[in-house]
């Protein structure tokens, strides 16, 4: 295939809107907040009201935002860690169920009142609480005797039964540490999100006043300001 030399050529364009993660922000406060104190940044920035005492004062609430961000971080890997759990758990129950379900249709494919009682006909719910109500009701009704003299002869014994219905059991513990971990994760970033939004300002103040007195683009770059 041939092309014309005359072509234009097509040039991507890099979008000027980067969004910043708080990561990102907090990193670059760090960066700023350290150098602060450098002679020749603290001599043009104190003249703006940039005290020692001031900058250290940032320093501190930066150091304790740091640490709530890592707590933060924490506590959501936390979150996800149980939700994985719980997930495999899940997983784990309904193989068997749909396994015993499978079974189950086969056994009672011409029984007028085992299908409707073991709702043998509708579909399995994805759902959490209506596949929770479908599991937790079926396995009851299988833990009965006289459903366990029909269910034993293909496999689904009170063993069985009580196996899934243990795993359940388990799985609502998982669900609870679900929820406190949850809880947990969103106190940490309301807390965490409360002191970035008290010393952001600072810092984003702080970055102006460098801009308009400190036109040196290596001071500049010194606390973290990237000059184009």
């Amino acid at each position: 295939m041939e092309t014309s030399e005359n072509a234009t050529p097509v040039v991507k364009k890099t979008s000027k809107n980067h969004y910043e993660t708080l990561n990102e922000k907090i990193t670059k406060m760090k960066v700023t907040f350290d150098n602060a104190m450098l002679p020749q940044i603290f001599a043009v920035m104190v003249t703006v009201g940039y005290t020692a005492e001031r900058i250290a004062g940032m320093n501190a609430k930066l150091e304790e935002l740091i640490l709530l961000n890592a707590n933060q971080i924490k506590e959501s890997a936390d979150e996800t860690a149980a939700q994985s759990l719980f997930n495999a758990k899940r997983a784990e129950i309904n193989k068997v169920f749909n396994t015993h379900r499978g079974l189950l249709r086969i056994l009672f494919k011409e029984d007028a009142l085992a299908r409707p009682t073991l709702q043998l006909d509708g579909e399995n719910p994805v759902a959490y609480g209506n596949w929770n109500q479908l599991v937790t009701q079926v396995y009851a009704q299988l833990s009965t005797p006289g459903m366990l003299a029909q269910t034993s002869t293909i496999g689904i014994t009170q063993e069985a039964v009580t196996a899934q219905q243990q795993a359940m059991t388990e799985l609502y513990a998982l669900k609870d540490s679900i929820i406190k971990e949850g809880g947990e994760a969103e106190k940490a970033t309301n807390v965490r999100d409360c002191a970035f939004d008290e010393l952001y300002p600072q810092y984003s103040d702080y970055i102006k006043y460098a801009k308009l007195l400190m036109p040196n683009d290596q001071l500049l770059e010194m606390i973290g300001v990237t000059v184009r």
